[in-house]
Order: C-alpha cells, then sequence, then structure tokens
C-alpha cells in the first residue's frame, strides 16, 4: 500500500511542477511570430482623425476583437457604431442606420471620437458583412 501512494505522490508532485513551470502558450498569433499587434484601439479618452483614420481604427478593432461602442462626431452629426469582439454590428447616425450610415460617417472630415467598452450594446444587427468588405 505505500508503494502506492509513493507513486501518486510522485505523479501529483510531477503534474504540479509542469502546472507551474511549464511553458506560457503565446495566446496570439502575433506573439509566436513576433510581430507587432497593430495600433492600439482607443479607449476612453476622446480624440480625433480623418475619415481614413477611421477605416485603420476599424480594421484595428476588428484585429484587437473590441466590444464596446464607439461614438464619432462631425459637426453637428452623430454617429454611433458597435462591436462585440470585433464584430462591427450596429451602426445607427443621426437619420440613418447600417452601412449607409457607417458610409456616410466615413466621408466625414476632422472627426471627433470617443470609445466605450462598457456601453450597453444594442440587440439589432444592422451590419451583416465584414468590416473589409464595406470599406472596400
Amino acid at each position: 500500500m505505500n508503494i502506492w501512494f509513493a507513486v501518486g505522490a510522485v505523479i501529483a508532485l510531477v503534474l504540479i511542477a509542469v502546472a507551474v513551470l511549464g511553458t506560457r502558450r503565446p495566446r496570439h498569433a502575433e506573439e509566436e511570430l513576433g510581430q507587432p499587434s497593430g495600433q492600439p484601439a482607443p479607449t476612453g479618452a476622446p480624440g480625433s482623425f480623418d475619415a481614413s483614420s477611421l477605416g485603420k481604427w476599424l480594421r484595428s478593432a476588428e484585429a484587437q476583437r473590441v466590444t464596446g461602442a464607439l461614438q464619432v462626431t462631425a459637426g453637428g452629426r452623430t454617429c454611433s457604431l458597435y462591436f462585440l469582439f470585433g464584430h462591427l454590428f450596429h451602426v445607427a447616425s443621426d437619420t440613418l442606420t447600417g452601412e449607409p450610415a457607417l458610409r456616410e460617417c466615413l466621408s466625414w472630415q476632422d472627426i471627433q471620437y470617443t470609445f466605450d467598452p462598457k456601453a450597453k450594446l444594442p440587440t439589432e444587427e444592422t451590419i451583416a458583412g465584414p468590416i473589409d468588405q464595406i470599406l472596400a
């Protein structure tokens, strides 16, 4: 009986050592390949960019799988873009929703934005295609 206890103790110690000292697995392919992950998506603090920077931000948000609401304004116009794990699923402006609202928003100049990662997300999905197809 003591031999089985000793074997069990050795196995337990080996499992604990593997769990504690085991190698760290990369969480993203960029870590494995040693490539930079790209420009980080802004969070919280307001900022500004032009229309081409908005397109870059949308691609970055998709790559980083962000969740939350991007509120953009230009002049007196506003547009809200909602993301769930990087998927842009709903866009609403003052008068439009979906892809027409996004296309209008992408034509604006001198855009001011805020991103809220804790925003309440709507249940309506007005964007069906991926961001790359819409931006093409």
